[in-house]
């Protein structure tokens, strides 16, 4: 699958909240919620491909593109490992007006359920050298950023942050606030993304490199 600019621009608006459109773009309701289900439909269909390229993880949850009240400021799927579909571990993909995203992710609204711990998930970062060595990762692929926004854009170069005191520093003191956490994974600028033919096989590859931290998540006991 070939993302549009369309598939972007879909996420670039005014107004989420059907209250407010209906406000200030009456007439423009329904053609967005057209929209948005059409493009949803085909964003199911992309994540469901994505897990059909990999080995070990279940099939995807896919979140509605509306809370009832709203449309999203994104799209976003996730996928768990077919033994660990209790845990609040996962693999996520999210598409927004900016960029593309795969990374590992806690799922904090289902930790209260989760058989493994935060403390258990954040392991993966103690093990970020040897995944490094060991895979042979292009460190500047990958980018490191918190949990803090919900899309934030300050995030760093992987490299940078394993090569750059400061920098680890810096991350460690947004981290104090033991709810919030930090993500590991590839966000592909919008402009580069309308360029691959098939993401799929970047989400994939992504995925299979993101396993080895994701199986540093499970718990010791």
């Amino acid at each position: 699958m070939q993302f549009s600019d369309a598939d972007f621009a879909l996420f670039d608006r005014d107004y989420f909240q059907f209250r407010q459109m209906k406000e200030f773009q009456p007439t423009l309701v329904e053609d967005v919620k057209a929209e948005y289900k059409a493009r949803w439909d085909v964003w199911k269909e992309f994540a469901a491909l994505c897990q059909q390229r990999t080995v070990g993880f279940g099939k995807p949850k896919v979140e509605s593109w509306t809370n009832g009240w709203q449309v999203r400021s994104h799209f976003w799927a996730y996928y768990k490992g077919i033994s660990r579909q209790d845990s609040a571990s996962m693999v996520a993909i999210l598409l927004n007006k900016n960029n593309f995203r795969i990374y590992l992710e806690w799922h904090a609204y289902r930790s209260a359920d989760s058989v493994t711990s935060y403390e258990d998930h954040v392991r993966w970062v103690d093990h970020l050298p040897e995944w490094v060595r060991e895979l042979g990762i292009d460190a500047r692929q990958y980018q490191v950023w918190t949990s803090y926004e919900d899309e934030p854009d300050n995030y760093v170069c992987l490299q940078d942050y394993l090569e750059n005191q400061e920098v680890r520093e810096r991350f460690a003191e947004l981290l104090e606030n033991s709810k919030k956490w930090l993500r590991i994974g590839r966000i592909i600028p919008r402009d580069e993304a309308v360029k691959w033919v098939a993401m799929e096989e970047i989400v994939s590859d992504t995925m299979r490199e993101l396993s080895y931290l994701y199986s540093k998540t499970e718990s010791l006991e």
